[in-house]
C-alpha cells in the first residue's frame, strides 16, 4: 500500500490519500463512495491516528478496491490542488538518523535531527545564506507504529508501519567548519530534511536491502548503489538504538546513507535533485540560498 499525506490548498486541510499508478485518491472520499463505516468517525482523517495509532485500519480494503480496478474519478486529487507533506506527523515525531558506518564497525551510531524541519516531496529547500556547497544524502526512512524499548530485530520489523525516501540535505561548508572545531554538524543538517513522496507498507516491498537507487541532479544521472550495503541491517540498527533511546510510535528513523558517486560532486542552487528508491518512489527537491540571518547579538 502507498500512503500519501497532503495538504488541500483550497481548504488548508491535511488529508490522507492512497497512490496508485501515479494518481492520488482522497481516502475520505473513497470511503464515502464505497460506503465504509469509517467515513464519518471523528479524527479518522488524521494521519497519526489512522496510519500509526490504528495501524492503517480500513486502508488495505480501500487499496484492494483500487488494485481491483475500481478507481472512481470523483475521488481523485489533482496535483495542482495539493501540497505534499512528509508522510508522518511532524509534531508527534522524533527524527533520528542512523549511520553512515563503515563495514567492520562494532556498532551503529546515531544523531537526533530536527523533526520541525521535515519537508515533503517537491519542496524548495532554503539553505543557510552563508553556504556555498549545498549537497544531498540519499537514505531510506522507516516510520514506527509501535513504541520500542530494548527491542529485538524481529520486534523492530513488526513495528515498522512503512518506508519512504529520505534526503538528508547537507551544507558541506558548514559541516567542514563544525567538524574542524570538533563540534556536531547541527547547523549543516538541521535546517531541512525531506521525506516522501509516499509511505509504502512492508507487504508491498519485500526485503528493503535489495532495492536499487538512482540519483538525478538536473539532467545528470549520478551513480549509486543498493539500499542495503550497510554494516548492519536497518532492523538491527534500530534494535541497537532502542537500547539507548525510548522510541515512540510515530517516530521517523533514517537508515545509513546510501553510498555512491563522488563526494566532490556538489549541487548548484536552483537545480532539481531527484532521489529514487526502487518500488518506493522518487523524491524531488530544489536547493535555494536562504535569507541572510538577522543580527543576533545585543548592540
Amino acid at each position: 500500500m502507498r500512503i500519501a499525506h497532503v495538504l488541500q490548498l483550497a481548504t488548508s486541510t491535511p488529508i490522507i490519500a492512497l497512490e496508485r499508478d501515479g494518481v492520488l485518491y482522497d481516502v475520505a472520499e473513497l470511503e464515502r463512495h464505497f460506503g465504509t463505516k469509517l467515513a464519518d468517525i471523528r479524527g479518522v482523517s488524521d494521519f497519526h491516528t489512522r496510519v500509526v495509532a490504528l495501524r492503517c485500519a480500513g486502508l488495505h480494503a480501500l487499496d484492494d478496491r483500487l488494485l481491483g480496478g475500481d478507481r472512481p474519478s470523483s475521488t481523485q486529487l489533482h496535483p495542482a490542488t495539493v501540497l505534499w507533506l512528509p508522510p508522518c506527523t511532524t509534531d508527534r515525531a522524533a527524527y533520528i538518523q542512523l549511520g553512515p558506518y563503515a563495514h567492520g564497525a562494532e556498532r551503529p551510531w546515531y544523531r537526533f535531527g530536527n523533526s520541525r524541519a521535515l519537508l515533503g516531496h517537491d519542496a524548495t529547500i532554503p539553505f543557510p545564506a552563508v553556504e556555498d556547497e549545498p549537497d544531498y544524502e540519499l537514505s531510506l526512512a522507516a516510520l514506527l507504529c509501535e513504541d520500542l524499548r530494548r527491542a529485538t530485530p524481529e520486534e523492530v520489523e513488526r513495528a515498522i508501519a512503512g518506508y519512504t525516501v529520505l534526503n538528508d540535505w547537507t551544507a558541506r561548508g558548514l559541516e567542514a567548519q563544525s567538524l574542524a572545531r570538533g563540534l556536531p554538524p547541527s547547523e549543516a543538517k538541521d535546517f531541512a530534511t525531506q521525506l516522501g513522496p509516499v509511505l509504502v507498507t512492508p507487504d508491498e516491498l519485500g526485503p528493503v536491502e535489495a532495492l536499487r537507487t538512482q540519483i538525478r541532479v538536473g539532467d545528470e544521472t549520478r551513480p549509486c548503489t543498493r539500499v542495503g550495503e550497510w554494516a548492519f541491517s536497518l532492523t538491527e540498527a534500530v534494535a541497537y538504538l532502542s537500547n539507548h533511546v525510548e522510541l515512540r510510535a510515530g517516530d521517523v528513523v533514517g537508515a545509513g546513507r546510501v553510498f555512491g558517486g563522488s563526494s566532490s560532486q556538489r549541487v548548484p542552487y536552483g537545480a532539481s535533485v531527484e532521489l529514487m528508491i526502487e518500488r518506493i518512489g522518487r523524491l524531488t527537491g530544489k536547493p535555494v540560498r536562504g535569507p541572510a540571518p538577522l543580527p543576533w547579538r545585543r548592540r
